[in-house]
């Protein structure tokens, strides 16, 4: 499957693609994200009754958003195999780090969205927890949501070291840092997500809870900046 995807992707010709044949690692990563979806498909509420049925449907926005969450995280993974591949020791401990967070991932991100489910669209969905609790879910999901950013920086972290193995030209190089400043950007806000919500929770679970969610606002505005100044520096590869 991997690999006939990768046949449809763009690419971009400044960059050579040595990962284009799927290794076993990356059919095992692949793999396990399988299994981080149908865990979400075995949470949903079985519908043996029309009452059922409704409380299913409910369920979906946190279903759709958390599938849309974990394809974006196997679409981070894809696009680094792609370029750099992961024959090397140290990317195989990362991966293995990687793939056992993306199934810690599944529960938080799960239970997060049905409560945000709950809360704006005014759904009944039965949940186990009580307003102090918020909180402790937002670092809960702030550090997993951490941890799988900063293993993907430190991917290629590791590809900037292999360089010299991997060949790299002067717009890989560039592609490689810059990166590594998106994904700075990535681990950096749930950790100021975990960091305030730590902070204000010692005066207030519900204004700790608003902050630790709004925080993630950031990405928009700081990706966007990110994204403007990769274009316009990549401006510079165009002839070479």
């Amino acid at each position: 499957m991997r690999n006939e995807l990768l046949k449809n992707r763009h690419q971009d010709p400044r960059i050579n693609y040595r990962g284009e044949a799927a290794s076993r690692l990356d059919n095992l990563t692949d793999a396990v994200f399988g299994i981080a979806i149908t865990l979400l498909i075995f949470n949903l509420t079985n519908p043996n009754s029309f009452q059922d049925l409704l409380t299913f449907t409910k369920t979906l926005p946190a279903f759709l958003i958390s599938i849309s969450f974990i394809i974006l995280i196997w679409n981070e993974h894809l696009d680094f195999s792609e370029i750099y591949t992961l024959n090397d020791t140290r990317l195989t401990i990362l991966n293995t780090v990687f793939i056992a967070l993306v199934i810690f991932y599944v529960y938080p991100l799960r239970f997060l969205t049905l409560f945000l489910t709950n809360f704006f669209f005014n759904t009944e969905i039965a949940l186990n927890i009580q307003g102090d609790q918020v909180p402790f879910l937002m670092i809960y999901y702030g550090f997993v949501a951490f941890a799988l950013y900063f293993v993907l920086y430190l991917f290629y972290h590791r590809a900037l070291r292999l360089k010299g193995a991997l060949h790299l030209n002067a717009f890989e190089e560039f592609y490689t840092r810059s990166q590594k400043k998106r994904l700075l950007i990535m681990f950096a806000v749930p950790l100021l997500s975990i960091l305030s919500t730590v902070l204000i929770n010692e005066i207030s679970f519900i204004w700790a809870s608003v902050i630790g969610g709004v925080t993630y606002f950031l990405y928009t505005p700081l990706i966007i900046f990110w994204y403007s100044k990769f274009k316009k520096e990549s401006k510079e590869f165009d002839n070479v």
